[in-house]
Order: C-alpha cells, then sequence, then structure tokens
C-alpha cells in the first residue's frame, strides 16, 4: 500500500510505507457520503422517472382505446400502442424497482459509515488509554 496515513500522527516522525493505507479515515467517509448523497439523487431521478412513465402508459391506452373505433386506422397500429402501453408499464416497474435499490444503497452507505465511525472511535480510544502513537492492525497480532 502505498502513501496516505491511516491517523493524523501526534508528534514526531509518519508512519513507515509498510503500514500506510491508499485510503484516510476522512478519506472514506467523504466517500460514503458521496454515495449517500449520489443514491439519494439516483433515488429521487427513478421516482420521477416512474410517474412519468405511469403517465406515458395511461396516455398511450387512452389513444389506443380511442383509435379503436376509428375505421380509418388499422388494428394494427391499435396494438402496436396498447404494446408501448405496456412496455411502458414495465418501464415504471423497472423504475420504481431502481429507486428502491437506491434508497437501500442509501441506508447502507449511512450504516457502514457510522460502524465504521463505531469501530474507529473505540480503536483510537484504546490507542491513546494505551499512550500509543498510531493503532497497529490485527494481522501484526497473529
Amino acid at each position: 500500500m502505498s502513501s496516505a496515513q491511516v491517523s493524523r500522527p501526534s508528534g514526531g516522525g509518519g508512519l513507515a510505507a509498510q503500514h500506510r493505507t491508499d485510503i484516510t479515515f476522512d478519506d472514506y467517509l467523504m466517500e460514503m457520503a458521496n454515495i449517500a448523497i449520489q443514491a439519494a439523487s439516483d433515488q429521487e431521478r427513478a421516482e420521477a422517472l416512474a410517474e412519468a412513465l405511469d403517465k406515458v402508459a395511461d396516455a398511450l391506452r387512452d389513444m389506443a382505446t380511442d383509435l379503436v373505433g376509428d375505421h380509418n386506422v388499422s388494428t394494427q397500429v391499435t396494438e402496436l400502442i396498447s404494446d408501448l402501453a405496456d412496455a411502458a408499464a414495465r418501464m415504471k416497474q423497472q423504475a420504481e424497482r431502481c429507486a428502491s435499490e437506491c434508497a437501500l444503497a442509501l441506508e447502507a452507505a449511512k450504516l457502514a459509515a457510522a460502524m465504521v465511525a463505531r469501530v474507529y472511535g473505540e480503536d483510537m480510544a484504546a490507542k491513546e488509554d494505551a499512550g500509543l502513537t498510531y493503532a497497529s492492525a490485527a494481522a501484526h497480532h497473529d
């Protein structure tokens, strides 16, 4: 692993390169926050898309119904319009599923950040209680 340090050193010297990580705790929390923000945005967009697709499906069904009695319009055309309405309804279901999954991703990012923050806080408290400058990875104790 490379350059970024796990914690900000207090006092002299930095960590040896083999003990450093590619991501800091602050970087991790920012990444989780960005995931949560993007998931919330995507959820809103998916919900709006589902609403729009519902309106499109209804409008297409109304159009097909209105055209059924018109002798100048082929039944093949009205069937194709009905097929489009059905496709819009299926797309609406997919958009609703997407919105639901985005809500789950939002909650998962918040939970992951909270759980890691809790454990990190416990580790930092234990480090300070022991009078250490750096926390040691569990792999060093096997």
